[in-house]
């Protein structure tokens, strides 16, 4: 017994002196769940988007390219915008400093949805590219891999709450060194969005709300699972999809959100259009819904520059508080009658 008492002890003493360099944090998120960060000594292990990324415990991006749009909003929010040296069609962007950094040639257009550049991206010696999954750019995105470039795929998208998506500035603060920052604005955003929820919570009218448009034969509603799900729960309104248990987008025929939503009281997030004739124009029976008919149609394109670029997809995915501020200013706009809409616009 004496033996066994001596060989526990001796166990405890050798796993507890550990090299430092086998000690690790991971970092908990409060609402994120496609990316996860674990720091040791040595390394940082990153997990985003079904992937995994190791990179040094001092790397710092200082040349990064991206793909999407989205991320500029982050790496500009973190002050690191002059990093970027890099992206794809940089006409979807609504962020000027890309169109200014284009203009000025210190960032170059490396490809579009269908291709990217290996030579140009190589020539311009990137110590990471951030983009999302597309099967048109793994090959090109593998063989930069093999040069040691960095590749991590970022999807804030896929989160089930706008939350989640604030989030990812904890992500891009690791990868610019600026965490401070990064959590202070995520802490400040959270807060306020917490306030906004918490004043809609007990109203007891929760008008009845849907999304998006017909593409082609298709209508791509949320599901019941996804970030805009959350947003209009918390906005407290009443999503007529809220029961389905998809974090995606859900394919349904015209009849059948027609048959639920014909008499919805706010049609909210009608793609890009800027009016109801443009609506009716695509699709004469869209003034069958009654939102429609009561002039109860929004869209989130309040901020585009003259190429249509839509700022919802790239500041949105941060500051989730204005977007949900701008929610609540249409289902309970007693709450915030001082809120001027930052993204959504009313379809005339």
């Amino acid at each position: 017994m004496k033996k066994i008492f001596l060989f526990l002890v001796f166990a405890s003493v050798v796993f507890s002196c550990k090299k430092p360099s086998e000690a690790f944090l991971i970092r908990q998120n409060e609402y994120a769940k496609n990316f996860s960060i674990e720091i040791t000594n040595n390394q940082q292990k990153v997990s985003s988007a079904g992937t995994t990324v190791y990179f040094p415990q001092d790397f710092h991006a200082e040349r990064c390219i991206i793909t999407g749009t989205s991320s500029s909003a982050y790496i500009d929010a973190l002050g690191k915008i002059n990093t970027i040296v890099g992206v794809c069609s940089s006409e979807y962007f609504y962020n000027p400093g890309i169109a200014e950094g284009i203009k000025n040639k210190t960032i170059q257009n490396v490809g579009n949805d269908a291709i990217l550049n290996f030579e140009k991206i190589l020539a311009l010696k990137p110590d990471i590219i951030i983009t999302s999954h597309n099967s048109n750019y793994e090959k090109v995105l593998d063989q930069l891999s093999q040069q040691g470039i960095k590749i991590l795929y970022v999807e804030e998208y896929m989160e089930p709450h706008p939350l989640g998506k604030t989030e990812y500035l904890k992500l891009f603060g690791v990868l610019f060194q600026e965490n401070q920052k990064a959590d202070s604005l995520y802490t400040s955003i959270k807060k306020e969005y917490l306030s906004l929820k918490e004043k809609t919570q007990n109203s007891k009218v929760k008008p009845t709300v849907f999304t998006n448009v017909m593409y082609g034969d298709s209508w791509y509603m949320a599901g019941g699972k996804s970030f805009i799900a959350t947003l209009f729960a918390d906005a407290g309104a009443d999503f007529l999809w809220k029961d389905n248990p998809d974090a995606g987008s859900v394919v349904l025929s015209w009849e059948e959100v027609f048959s639920k939503a014909q008499h919805a009281d706010h049609w909210i997030g009608a793609s890009n259009f800027n009016s109801r004739n443009e609506l009716l124009n695509v699709n004469s029976h869209y003034n069958w819904f009654d939102a429609y008919k009561q002039g109860e149609v929004y869209a989130m394109n309040r901020r585009e520059n003259q190429l249509k670029a839509n700022d919802y997809y790239e500041s949105g995915s941060i500051y989730a508080d204005k977007v949900l501020a701008d929610v609540i200013k249409i289902v309970h706009p007693e709450v915030i009658p001082d809120h001027e809409w930052v993204y959504l616009k009313k379809l005339q």
